[in-house]
């Protein structure tokens, strides 16, 4: 588990994450759902959990492989080995977590709602639809 603490200009840092990120196209090893929320992470707390894998895969079979090595068969389980887990509607902006829709995605809590990223850039969905969710700091 990491031990993080949140930046006291935490929630500002996020607020420019979300609209960097909200016209950022998921790209497979550049912004992708896992390395956005690792994005979120570090404008929280500084620390990048993502920092060994970035640019190490170009594809969504990359991904999982990376994975796979590290004994993860998911971004959930990925997450879950880092990360305290907190009750989805216990999440509060700033957490992460992971929702499904035919594929596991990951995301982060946001004051306009859990975000995700797609190929277009961030979507917000209902933290009603949060999977499972972690503390971060």
């Amino acid at each position: 588990m990491l031990e993080l603490t949140r930046l006291p200009d935490w929630d500002r840092r996020l607020a420019r994450l979300v609209n960097q990120h909200k016209s950022i196209p998921g790209v497979w090893g550049v912004s992708d759902c896992l390395l956005t929320v690792a994005d979120a992470v570090e404008a929280i707390t500084g620390t990048d959990p993502a920092a060994d894998i970035r640019g190490k895969y170009k594809t969504e079979a990359g991904a999982a492989r990376i994975l796979r090595k590290r004994g993860f068969g998911d971004v959930e389980m990925a997450l879950a080995s880092l990360f305290r887990p907190v009750g989805r509607l216990m999440a509060q902006r700033g957490d992460i977590g992971v929702v499904e829709n035919g594929v596991l995605c990951a995301g982060f809590v946001t004051d306009l709602g859990f975000a995700v990223k797609t190929e277009a850039g961030l979507s917000f969905v209902s933290q009603m639809n949060i999977k499972s969710a972690f503390k971060v700091g």
